[in-house]
């Protein structure tokens, strides 16, 4: 039962993944890089715990403690990924490497273990198969193990509560918003994002704690699989929220900076993020665009691109597209295209050419898309429309 939990929660991340860097419609923004890399690091720990609870680590004794120091990142990811939604950062500021030492430290730490022989490795991998205490217990870094998992509590229970702070931040300052139902949309996710980390870090520790009083504690299958499953499960649960509710990845746009006291006995100055509601000169931009450079004309145009070229984060324009037209990128594109066509007609350029050809012209990438597209725009199919179009006159 629980191989199925855990290959499932894989399944999700993977999909996951897949929704949020390969789709056409895909945002590929800074956040979503973060988000991803989550979940593909994740995605291996989850892959490794299995390989050593039932065993098949034996048969590749150099992928042992591989994961052990991506435990270290996992923290710091999810809190540069609260962090770039709520301030809608767009970019790895190169301060943020400060972050990322714990992983670099246990890389050092676990580098004798892994410039040992295989000879020697597959020894240390099945000691700790056939005793998984030892996983915890077994030093094969420079510092003793004990030490490894006390200060990844620490770390975790440190970047959790930086998560928690900018959340509790965040709705403090923007409340009684015009987009204040995607503000709760958005806030509730990283709460569920957020409280699966918390929860599991509670179980997981908790069970490190029983496993160091109680000896025998992993000779219980169903104990012994906990910590798999507390990690499938906290897993699984962020990636089916995620698949379920994909609006979320257009994420907080217009969140600026603005200067606030803090405190009236210090004085000090902190910057806070807050919603700018005005975007009447990026929906401007946008339109100003469309009808200068015709960008519709090219087939298979990506949301990117255009975010490229009118110099605006990918998820703001997204955000635009979705509230201000209420319209998907692709729907939007195609409104175009259609506009197009009937000024064509009207030039009467459908007498030379027929309706289809003036489609790929228009930037359709097939037949059958455009009668799509058209049907949904006007509830009819071109042919009708053009008749009725022609009998008015």
């Amino acid at each position: 039962m629980f191989e199925l939990f855990y290959i499932g929660s894989v399944f999700c991340a993977l999909l996951t993944v897949y929704l949020l860097l390969f789709q056409q419609v895909a945002s590929r923004s800074y956040a979503t890089y973060l988000l991803s890399a989550f979940f593909l690091l994740e995605a291996w720990c989850v892959v490794l715990y299995l390989l050593i609870y039932y065993g098949i680590i034996i048969e590749v004794p150099h992928l042992y403690k591989s994961a052990a120091p991506i435990n270290y990142i996992l923290p710091t990811l999810t809190y540069l990924y609260v962090r770039a939604v709520l301030y809608n950062e767009t970019k790895f500021r190169w301060k943020d490497m400060f972050h990322f030492l714990p992983f670099i430290f246990f890389v050092i730490n676990y580098m004798p273990f892994y410039l040992l022989p295989i000879g020697m490795k597959s020894e240390i991998v099945v000691a700790t198969v056939k005793n998984i205490n030892l996983t915890y217990k077994y030093d094969v870094g420079l510092i003793p193990e004990y030490i490894s998992y006390l200060f990844r509590f620490v770390q975790t229970i440190f970047y959790l509560m930086l998560q928690w702070k900018l959340i509790i931040q965040f709705k403090k300052y923007n409340q009684n918003t015009e987009i204040q139902k995607q503000i709760v949309s958005v806030i509730r996710w990283l709460k569920v994002f957020t409280w699966s980390s918390t929860l599991f870090v509670i179980g997981f520790f908790i069970l490190i704690f029983l496993a160091a009083r109680f000896q025998t504690i992993y000779t219980n299958n169903l104990v012994g699989a906990t910590p798999g499953f507390l990690i499938s499960l906290s897993f699984f649960v962020i990636s089916s929220y995620l698949l379920t509710h994909q609006n979320i990845l257009v994420g907080l746009p217009f969140v600026k900076y603005q200067e606030t006291v803090s405190s009236h006995l210090t004085n000090k100055i902190e910057k806070v993020p807050f919603i700018l509601e005005d975007y009447s000169k990026e929906i401007d931009a946008i339109e100003k665009y469309f009808e200068t450079k015709s960008p519709y004309l090219k087939k298979n145009i990506t949301l990117s691109e255009v975010a490229v070229a009118l110099k605006l984060p990918t998820r703001d324009l997204s955000y635009f597209l979705n509230n201000h037209y209420n319209q998907r990128f692709t729907d939007f594109i195609n409104s175009y295209r259609i506009r197009y066509i009937l000024n064509k007609y009207n030039e009467s350029y459908l007498d030379k050419f027929t309706i289809e050809a003036v489609a790929m012209e228009a930037g359709f990438s097939s037949k059958s898309a455009f009668y799509k597209s058209f049907h949904k725009l006007y509830h009819t199919t071109p042919s009708d429309y053009f008749d009725n179009q022609h009998n008015k006159f």
